[in-house]
């Protein structure tokens, strides 16, 4: 048997689920040059509500009513209150985590600003001694424990 257009009494008149599905079916069949159009106009459609229909059904939001899918895209309200609630806390996680990356940062540039401010004083007194590339002095070996004789 082949594909029977469904009818509609009035233009107003929507598509069910299933009669959109049966319709997408043969639009997947249109192969030749203008047969898309041509399908469009034998059901008194837009060619672009064919496309909107086609990119629903991809997209998952085309679904027969009753279906297994159409039951698993439904949220009851429990799953509603925690899908609030979890994109809440992501938000605070993403805030959290850019002030976190900003500290590091800082960081980062105070201790480049340290070291250079610590070759720049042994290089203008000759009685420092040059300290240890990339480590400041006082994160030597030994100098938090021993306490500073004075």
């Amino acid at each position: 048997m082949g594909f029977v257009l469904p009818t509609r009494p009035a233009k107003w008149q929507a598509f069910t689920v299933e009669e959109k599905l049966a319709v997408l079916d043969e639009y997947d069949k249109c192969l030749d040059r203008g047969s898309k159009v041509a399908l469009s106009r034998a059901l008194g459609v837009r060619d672009g509500t064919l496309r909107d229909w086609f990119l629903a059904r991809e997209a998952g939001r085309l679904v027969p009513r009753g279906s297994h899918a159409e039951r698993e895209q439904r949220l009851n309200a429990e799953d509603k209150r925690t899908l609030k609630r979890v994109l809440r806390e992501n938000e605070l996680l993403k805030a959290k985590l850019a002030k976190s990356e900003a500290a590091v940062d800082i960081l980062g540039k105070a201790s480049a600003l340290l070291e250079a401010m610590a070759k720049s004083a042994a290089a203008t007194d000759p009685h420092l001694e040059e300290p240890e590339p990339g480590r400041p002095d006082w994160l030597g070996p030994g100098n938090g424990n021993k306490p500073h004789s004075g």
